[in-house]
């Protein structure tokens, strides 16, 4: 049985698009976190 590996390159630039969007929205919370509570995670510790 043979597989073909299909990649579609608008599908892989989106994915990426928002991938980095997400990483950047959780280290926009987290510096923002950290401004208003002192606390990296607050609640451990």
């Amino acid at each position: 049985m043979k597989t073909t590996k299909h990649t579609n390159k608008k599908y892989l630039e989106e994915a990426e698009l928002i991938n980095s969007r997400l990483a950047m929205i959780g280290f926009f919370a987290l510096i923002h976190n950290y401004v208003i509570t002192g606390w990296v995670i607050p609640g451990f510790f």
